[in-house]
């Protein structure tokens, strides 16, 4: 079995070994593509870069990092001056060489070829648009947003928060549940909720009475690849004029990073790297487990590769170099990249991209044995 294969596989068992039903739809949606499958694969990314360090080398840079950067890691999240367009998604991150993160989301865009429809040279046209932009954010300049982009964050912005209630709370005021995204919550996990809540409240300032924070209905939420496995919740409380949903979700860190995951870090680095942070976002524990909170807002979501526009790809990858290039400037990241720096990332990419491919179709296999002939077994009369 191919080695990067097994380190993956390996850190999945350890993960959901005990939940078998989360362990195959995991390993069912990695298995759809290779970008799919770099998607849940953080513990193969770092273990191949620390197979080849020699990746990293030759392009300056250090600060903070995003951690599990990729194309579908941004979206729109209300900040306290309205809705903002950037990276939503910091739950790997740690400090370390900026261009851990520039190959991942380089790597990410060569493996998405197919989502995206695109010919190999178009792909390499948007890699270099992406570092490009990436040079410009670094250097603290800024790259005018695409207009789906700009159109996408004034329909938000048009939206009142308790839109969101319409979808995901039913008319006896309960969430929606679904086996599928909303499973029960199991009551050792629920009993623990009040105290984070509190926690949270506090240390984050957030303009709610105690009483407000009343649970009302709570479930789990099944959602993304990576993070399967991680305790997740939808919770519903009692609000100020409405009920507020809110989204609890467990701290895992990165699997480069040896330091123990803390989420009052992760809410430093959020406030600190992001010009505009989300409004109603803090860190509590769930127990003894680290885990942020979230008010939940209508479309305030991960923006999908299938809805940025085939006419805009360029600029908009050009425009998501810069927001990265911005964040690893306000991370304290002190570089500029030449042309020769952007040509060895590129160079890198594409090597990893290729080890992904080649691990991809071992790991199908692995999830054809497993799932697909116990299937075909059961099937046969």
């Amino acid at each position: 079995m191919n080695k990067l294969t097994k380190a993956q596989l390996d850190a999945d068992a350890a993960r959901l070994g005990r939940r078998p039903a989360l362990l195959e739809r995991k390993w069912r949606r990695m298995s759809r593509s290779p970008f799919a499958f770099l998607r849940g694969a953080s513990p193969l990314w770092a273990t191949a870069l620390a197979r080849e360090p020699r990746l990293l080398r030759g392009v300056p840079g250090v600060g903070t990092l995003v951690g599990d950067l990729h194309l579908e890691n941004v979206g729109v999240f209300r900040s306290k001056g309205g809705v903002t367009f950037h990276v939503n998604d910091f739950d790997e991150t740690f400090e370390g060489p900026i261009a851990f993160d520039v190959l991942r989301l380089l790597t990410s865009t060569l493996l998405a070829r197919d989502e995206l429809r695109v010919s190999g040279v178009k792909v390499l046209t948007l890699a270099h648009a992406m570092l490009e932009g990436h040079a410009v954010g670094l250097a603290g300049g800024t790259v005018r947003a695409p207009a789906f982009v700009r159109a996408l964050v004034a329909e938000v912005n048009a939206l009142p928060p308790v839109t969101v209630l319409k979808k995901k709370v039913d008319a006896q005021g309960r969430l929606v549940r679904s086996l599928e995204k909303t499973p029960p919550a199991p009551a050792s996990v629920t009993r623990r909720l009040p105290a984070a809540l509190e926690q949270w409240r506090r240390a984050s300032g957030v303009a709610l009475e105690a009483t407000a924070l009343e649970v009302l209905d709570v479930t789990r939420r099944l959602a993304g690849t990576g993070s399967l496995g991680v305790e997740r919740l939808l919770v519903l409380v009692r609000g100020d004029t409405a009920p507020w949903l809110l989204e609890v979700k467990e701290l895992r860190g990165s699997p480069a990073d040896l330091a123990a995951p803390s989420a009052d870090r992760l809410v430093e680095v959020v406030r600190r790297v992001l010009p505009r942070p989300p409004a109603v976002f803090g860190a509590a524990r769930l127990g003894r487990v680290p885990v942020v909170i979230t008010r939940l807002s209508p479309k305030e979501d991960k923006l999908g590769v299938d809805e940025i526009p085939a006419d805009a790809f360029e600029p908009y990858a050009r425009f998501l170099g810069a927001l990265v290039g911005e964040v690893h400037r306000r991370g304290g990241a002190q570089a500029r990249w030449t042309a020769t720096h952007r040509r060895r990332a590129l160079d890198a990419a594409q090597h990893l991209a290729g080890l992904h491919e080649t691990a991809f179709l071992h790991f199908c296999e692995v999830v054809f044995d497993r799932f697909g002939a116990e299937r075909q077994r059961a099937a046969r009369p």
